[in-house]
């Protein structure tokens, strides 16, 4: 995918899905764990984040390229960035659980 080539309006539609799709899918990660307590659960989670965190992080770059190069889109571009860098405490809450959940799970193994 050439993001460089995309216009600045399909970079703000496209970000605006990926912060919103990043947080339902970490969020039905966290919610599937509590309802099964299946314990791989955890381990896709984290996987999960590290991809989103990369997700997240390349399309904050392009965002803020944009936001540099083109000042008639600089408030749209500014409440896209607002919403991917939303995830950021909300990422860190789960990670923190996700922690909390490992370190009990293996402590009930030993």
């Amino acid at each position: 995918m050439n993001f460089f080539s995309k216009d600045c309006k399909e970079q703000i539609f496209i970000s605006k899905r990926v912060a919103f799709f990043t947080f339902l899918i970490g969020s039905i990660i966290l919610l599937l764990y509590h309802v099964t307590l299946f314990h791989g659960t955890i381990y896709f989670a984290l996987f999960f984040m590290v991809s989103a965190f990369f997700v997240n992080t390349f399309f904050t770059i392009q965002l803020l390229i944009s936001f540099s190069t083109k000042r008639e889109f600089r408030k749209p571009i500014l409440t896209t960035l607002f919403l991917l860098f939303l995830n950021i405490p909300i990422g860190f809450l789960y990670v923190d659980l996700g922690f909390k959940i490992y370190n009990f799970i293996s402590s009930s193994i030993v």
